[in-house]
């Protein structure tokens, strides 16, 4: 039987984008500051239970799909689930899906030589008053392992040698590194990328021993106009990476131009947003790779791997989990099946969505808000698209996962019955 529940599309639909603004917030104020696992715990799970939340209430005031009968006796069995089945459930998902997502598989062949250039412009004042990024270099350079080489530079309009080539032997090498990072400056100036990048190379070339893999390390808020063929193709050639760190996320075309010098030169770009951020980027630079998290894009040597089909994969999963969950809260197995298969194609279409939509040119939070709209509406109409199975369909009672007390006395008066007629025999 097929069967739909308009008000539960339209509150599904209200609940998606609730999720969406909700998942939103959470990627601005912690994407970059916590580990990817936690953030997409909490992303999924607070998007299930809002989903769920609208299709619970949707179901209370218009009980299409559950009976009435099931909005006087067992709707509030559904507040007791609504937590555990949507919102534990889906950030264990969410969490267990990015820990797998987020592995780094091939070659690990790890850089041991870097070049740090960090802005010292005058914008940088009002991104980093309190200096947290040279902060962040000096807590890099203490925890590199011994035998890598560090170079430091601060540039704004002109680029200044901070530190050469310098091999991290020992802790009195680290801390005459972090001695000097401690004596510069204010910021002061103007921005000049191309520079600072030709700077860097023109070092290497004169400083690094052959064959030894080198990669830079650029920390910017700012944009500045730069030939970027005739700039990048020495990194090109020398194979030399260089990962960008945007700190100010309002500087749309300085975040650009640090994308596309990342993707140039096959490394990572990270939006970090606020410079609170800047520490968690440089280690992720330095365990070598951007740890990508399943609704942002992906830069580097995994922009075209495996990574697509397995995002769809898990989002896939993702729906089919939040369908389980509607299931599990109207305590209809049932409907569990009906939804879990609705789900699962929601979860592929927005797959899709995020996977093709996040490697263009479209901003990253449409193409997110299209995926859990999509979500929701799919789901919500899993109804329609499956026949729901079961005696007499849905609608007609409780058909829940667990045997309910009433069939306790429809079974002891059929015994009842059957003793009675043996005695007449």
């Amino acid at each position: 039987m097929r069967k739909w529940n308009g008000l539960l599309t339209l509150f599904s639909l209200i609940s998606g984008i609730i999720g969406f603004v909700i998942g939103e917030y959470i990627l601005d104020r912690w994407d970059g500051t916590i580990h990817e696992t936690l953030l997409m715990g909490l992303y999924f799970g607070q998007f299930a239970l809002v989903v769920g939340l609208g299709c619970l209430l949707a179901e209370i005031i218009s009980p299409q799909l559950n009976g009435k009968n099931w909005r006087l006796r067992y709707a509030n069995e559904g507040w007791k689930f609504l937590v555990p089945a949507t919102l534990v459930l889906l950030f264990a998902a969410g969490a267990l899906f990015q820990w797998g997502y987020g592995l780094q598989l091939g070659n690990n062949d790890k850089p041991q030589d870097y070049v740090l250039l960090i802005d010292m412009s005058e914008s940088m004042k009002t991104s980093d008053p309190q200096k947290q990024s040279i902060q962040a270099a000096q807590a890099l350079i203490n925890k590199m392992d011994d035998g890598k080489q560090v170079a430091v530079f601060t540039f704004n309009e002109q680029t200044q040698l901070i530190a050469p080539l310098t091999k991290l032997k020992d802790p009195a090498a680290r801390a005459q590194l972090t001695a000097k990072l401690s004596a510069i400056g204010a910021p002061i100036g103007q921005t000049d990328i191309g520079r600072a990048l030709d700077t860097a190379m023109e070092h290497l070339t004169k400083e690094r021993i052959a064959n030894r893999k080198a990669a830079v390390i650029l920390i910017s808020d700012g944009y500045s106009d730069m030939n970027e063929f005739k700039v990048l193709t020495p990194y090109e050639q020398q194979r030399t990476q260089i990962h960008t760190v945007g700190i100010d996320s309002t500087q749309v075309e300085g975040n650009q131009l640090l994308q596309r010098i990342a993707a140039q030169t096959n490394g990572t770009f990270h939006d970090v947003k606020r410079v609170e951020g800047v520490a968690n980027a440089f280690d992720q630079i330095y365990q070598n790779g951007q740890r990508w998290h399943l609704v942002n894009e992906r830069a580097g040597t995994a922009a075209d791997g495996y990574h697509g089909w397995l995002r769809i994969l898990l989002i896939l999963l993702i729906g089919a989990l939040l369908g389980l969950a509607l299931g599990i809260v109207f305590d209809n197995r049932f409907l569990a099946k009906c939804f879990a298969i609705g789900g699962a194609l929601g979860g592929l279409i927005a797959g899709v969505i995020l996977e093709t939509g996040l490697q263009g040119s479209v901003e990253p939070f449409i193409v997110r808000a299209f995926a859990d709209v999509a979500l929701a509406l799919v789901l919500s109409l899993s109804t329609v698209l499956i026949a729901v199975g079961g005696p007499g369909g849905s609608g007609t009672g409780r058909n829940g996962f667990r045997k309910t007390a009433l069939e306790q006395p429809i079974r002891g008066e059929r015994q009842g019955r059957e003793t009675i007629r043996k005695q007449f025999r």
